[in-house]
C-alpha cells in the first residue's frame, strides 16, 4: 500500500511540475520485454527492406534525404504490421508507437546517443518530458512517458547499436539495448505456466545494413 501511495504522490508531483509520469529503468524493461523483442524484429525487417529499395537507385542519383525517408517509411510499415492499431503517425508525420503506457518515437542517434533533431519547441518539450506537447490530435497521451528507439550509422554506412532511450531534463537517464533485454528474458519467471510455453529467442547482436552500392 505504501508503494502505491508513494507512486501516486510521485505522479502528482510530476504533474504539478508540468511533467509526464516518470519512467523507471528496471520497470520499463520488465513491462516491455516481449514488446521490445518484437520491436527489434520490426527494426531488422525495416533494414532489410530499406536495403532492397536503395539497391534499385544508384548512389549518385539519390537525393540527400532519400535514405532517411526510405528507412522511416519501411520502419513505419513494419511497425504497423507487427503492432496493429498501436503504431501511427502523429502530427508532423512523426512516427509513434504506443505500448503499455509508454510512447515510443523513432530517430537516428548522434555520436553521443542523443536523437538527431532540430531544436524546436516541440523537441525541447519531448526532451524534458513536458505534459504540454503538440504532437497528438488527442489529449489521451498527456501523462505517458516518452521513449526514443534510436540507431546509429557508422563510418562505413552500417546501421548499428539499436536501443531504447529515456531522456528527461535533456539528459539521457537510461538506455535499453539488446543485451539488457536478453538479461531480462533469462531471469526466472514467477509464473510457472508461462515459463513452460514462453519462447525465448536470442536477439541478434549489432544487426547491420551496409549502404547499397
Amino acid at each position: 500500500m505504501v508503494n502505491v501511495l508513494q507512486c501516486e504522490d510521485n505522479k502528482s508531483s510530476r504533474r504539478m511540475q508540468g511533467k509526464r509520469v516518470l519512467a523507471v529503468n528496471e520497470t520499463c524493461k520488465v513491462e516491455l520485454k516481449k514488446d521490445i523483442q518484437l520491436l527489434y524484429k520490426a527494426y531488422e525487417e525495416a533494414l532489410i527492406k530499406t536495403s532492397k529499395v536503395l539497391s534499385i537507385i544508384p548512389i549518385h542519383s539519390r537525393s540527400r534525404i532519400l535514405e532517411a525517408s526510405v528507412i522511416q517509411s519501411c520502419f513505419a510499415e513494419s511497425l504497423m504490421n507487427n503492432f496493429p492499431n498501436k503504431a501511427l503517425y502523429g502530427r508532423y508525420r512523426r512516427l509513434i508507437l504506443r505500448l503499455k503506457g509508454y510512447l515510443i518515437l523513432f530517430k537516428k542517434l548522434d555520436k553521443k546517443g542523443y536523437p538527431m533533431n532540430t531544436k524546436t519547441k516541440n523537441v525541447q518539450s519531448i526532451l524534458n518530458q513536458n505534459l504540454t506537447l503538440d504532437l497528438f490530435s488527442e489529449s489521451d497521451y498527456n501523462d505517458e512517458p516518452i521513449l526514443y528507439f534510436g540507431y546509429q550509422k557508422n563510418r562505413i554506412g552500417e546501421y548499428v547499436n539499436p536501443k531504447l532511450i529515456y531522456i528527461d531534463e535533456e539528459e539521457i537517464k537510461f538506455t535499453i539495448d539488446e543485451a539488457d533485454i536478453q538479461m531480462v528474458l533469462d531471469m526466472p519467471s514467477r509464473n510457472i505456466e508461462n515459463d513452460a510455453i514462453e519462447v525465448k529467442p536470442k536477439l541478434k547482436e549489432n544487426f547491420v545494413l551496409k549502404e547499397a552500392k
